[in-house]
């Protein structure tokens, strides 16, 4: 008979453990984004993520003056989501159809 308190032992292959890690991870990994994607003010860790940058690109694009619009309110920079958003699509081309030339 089995106590319902009583500690159990489970014993996992190999694949099973990567499959049961693996969704923990993919289950937190868009936990975040969905809570990057509602989040209005980010930190540059949170905007590099958001745009799929790394962090030193964001910076050296500040020291050029170029990309996403950044506040700096209290000494730590953040980036407002709406702004990273209007970056994105100030850089979003519609495709023009490939045409090959005559011979």
């Amino acid at each position: 008979m089995h106590e319902p308190n009583a500690a159990r032992i489970v014993v996992l292959s190999p694949d099973e453990l990567r499959d049961i890690v693996g969704a923990s991870v993919r289950l937190a990994l868009a936990e975040v984004m969905r809570a990057m994607r509602t989040k209005s003010v980010m930190t540059e860790a949170e905007a590099a993520e958001y745009l799929g940058f790394a962090p030193n690109t964001l910076r050296q694009w500040r020291t050029e003056g170029i990309g996403p619009r950044y506040c700096n309110p209290t000494g730590a920079v953040r980036y407002r989501r709406e702004a990273l958003d209007d970056w994105l699509a100030k850089g979003t081309a519609a495709t023009a159809p490939h045409h090959r030339p005559r011979d």
